[in-house]
């Protein structure tokens, strides 16, 4: 249930049965936990590049790759893009048959924009300011919260359904030198729920929820010398919470205050080095990633003060490595780019959570694109396209809702598949 139908349902509830209908939510279907931008990428092109493209950026996704990207922008460009993700994920046991887990196609909106600063003297062509949007489709936020021993893909299911907004400021330092930094944020939603009685005796709800964010530096540097590129980038962990208490007073019943309570979104904090070649219509890049999920403070929050802890995965820290090749073909009015590329993501989630069933794999991504450019009256417009294909590395898992001697194991495996295409006009 996401935080928007809960708080519809708190709304259109009073007295204690509102009370004891909510929850009920407790036990109810929640997982999720990353942003779009760290799941495919920020950008058609990065998307297309296995996510690389930190070292050699200039448009609006470079707000997410590498913020001194930005530095290379001399036009003002503005991109509207859509994209969307279907995911096929199935688990069975050892000698069962496999049954597959629904999820929600994810769908959403990319917007981005470049403004070049227009100073003069020794600051032209130096500084400029990017900022980037998603937004899902039909939600703000979605946080669902599963009950732990439901077997569930704990860091895939909803990480593409939350708004995430980006901005940043790039410097050319000159002698192929350049820096940048910005901030990311994830949408998250906090609440309360108080029910009592009136001054008539009667029994009603009254109900206050915000809507916040949670930002997250990002910095990054970027070297270029003749045909060769390097950059580095920092993302700091972004953590998208959303808490909604519950409390009855004066209902005649001794009840605690609930906590729903959890993760909707989370980002570990992660370093990205790139090295890069570009030579005649050429880039070929290289890039690591790590990934510092070790901190990760697990999906859910007690619900009351007795309750007991939930159960935390022990996560661990990964290492991400990517590779990718673009081809461009360029004249005076048009232009055509042609990419591809591969990474691979190991995953951090532990083969056995003790008192809980959750579920990751291995996946390895392909990832390929095209874009076509045209220019008129000098203002030049680029298609681009994207497509990734995620294959999830068959696993075995043991069941940790059981008494470890006599866990059985679950084997899960599956793919999700992405694609989606935008519009940039560059005046």
């Amino acid at each position: 249930m996401t935080p928007a139908r809960i708080v519809k349902h708190v709304h259109n509830c009073t007295g204690l049965a509102g009370l004891l209908a909510l929850s009920c939510v407790v036990a109810a279907p929640t997982s999720a936990h990353a942003s779009t931008p760290d799941l495919f990428g920020f950008g058609a092109r990065p998307a297309a590049m296995a996510g690389l493209g930190g070292s050699i950026s200039d448009d609006f996704s470079a707000v997410h790759s590498n913020p001194a990207g930005l530095a290379r922008a001399r036009e003002t460009a503005f991109t509207l893009g859509f994209q969307g993700a279907g995911f096929d994920l199935s688990l069975s046991r050892a000698t069962g048959t496999r049954e597959h887990i629904p999820q929600d196609i994810a769908r959403g909106t990319v917007i981005g924009l470049v403004l070049p600063l227009p100073f003069e003297g020794v600051l032209r062509d130096r500084i400029a300011i990017g900022v980037g949007f998603y937004t899902p489709t039909d939600v703000v936020v979605r946080g669902r919260i599963l009950r732990p021993e439901l077997p569930q893909f704990l860091l895939l299911s909803d990480r593409t359904q939350t708004v995430t907004i980006q901005g940043a400021l790039g410097v050319d330092l000159g002698w192929g030198l350049r820096v940048g930094a910005g901030f990311s944020a994830l949408a998250a939603i906090r609440g309360a729920v108080v029910i009592a009685q009136d001054s008539t005796g009667r029994v009603g709800s009254r109900v206050d929820n915000q809507l916040v964010t949670s930002y997250a530096p990002i910095v990054g540097a970027s070297l270029e010398r003749g045909p060769i590129r390097a950059g580095l980038t920092f993302r700091g962990a972004t953590i998208g919470r959303f808490a909604v208490t519950i409390e009855a007073r004066d209902v005649g019943l001794p009840l605690p205050v609930f906590n729903i309570a959890g993760l909707a979104q989370y980002d570990p904090w992660q370093f990205a080095g790139e090295f890069g070649f570009v030579h005649q219509g050429w880039s070929a890049l290289v890039g690591l990633t790590f990934k510092r999920w070790s901190e990760y403070p697990g999906p859910l929050e007690r619900t009351t003060e007795r309750s007991p802890e939930p159960p935390r995965p022990a996560l661990w820290d990964t290492f991400v490595p990517r590779a990718a090749i673009e081809r461009r073909w360029s004249s005076a009015r048009s232009g055509l780019a042609v990419r591809g590329g591969y990474f691979y993501e190991p995953t951090p989630v532990p083969a056995r959570t003790a008192g809980a069933n959750y579920f990751d794999n291995d996946r390895h991504v392909l990832t390929t694109g095209v874009a076509v450019d045209t220019r008129w009256r000098g203002t030049k417009a680029t298609v681009e396209l994207f497509a990734q294909l995620h294959i999830l590395a068959p696993r075995e898992t043991s069941d940790g809702a059981q008494p470890e001697p006599a866990s059985p194991t679950w084997r899960t495996a599956g793919s999700l598949f992405a694609m989606g295409t935008s519009l940039t006009l560059t005046f």
